[in-house]
């Protein structure tokens, strides 16, 4: 059975969105876990000051996120894409809640949530 069929499978603003998400949770992992001194140091940063082990496996998070992101924008598949769509709003409120330098991070966790919301939406109605 073709998951085109049910409305499960769509493409086009979605898909570009995620991807987009992709390329950048992958540029996050790779600096992250190539460089994760200056992560450790760079003035501002959340995670000033954390050992460049915990950044390196936050980095390797962040690689296995971007890669399903791209797999799920390649395969346009909706659920993934739809199911990132909580989890990013309960990362935002606890980094909000964390306070601090994870605040302006709380605002792009629920900027992407909120975009990739309207690309899905975008491509079941439009």
């Amino acid at each position: 059975m073709s998951f085109q069929n049910i409305g499960l499978r769509m493409g086009g603003v979605s898909s570009a969105v995620f991807a987009g998400q992709g390329v950048f949770l992958l540029g996050n992992a790779f600096y992250s876990i190539m460089y994760p001194s200056s992560v450790a140091t760079f003035e501002g940063s959340s995670l000033q000051g954390t050992p460049e082990g915990a950044i390196q496996c936050i980095g390797l998070t962040s690689l296995a996120l971007g890669t399903y992101y791209l797999i799920s924008s390649y395969q346009k598949d909706t659920l993934i894409m739809a199911s990132s769509i909580p989890s990013r709003l309960v990362a935002a409120w606890i980094m909000y809640r964390n306070g601090g330098n994870w605040v302006p991070v709380a605002g792009f966790e629920t900027s992407m949530a909120i975009l990739a919301s309207a690309a899905l939406i975008w491509d079941r109605y439009m």
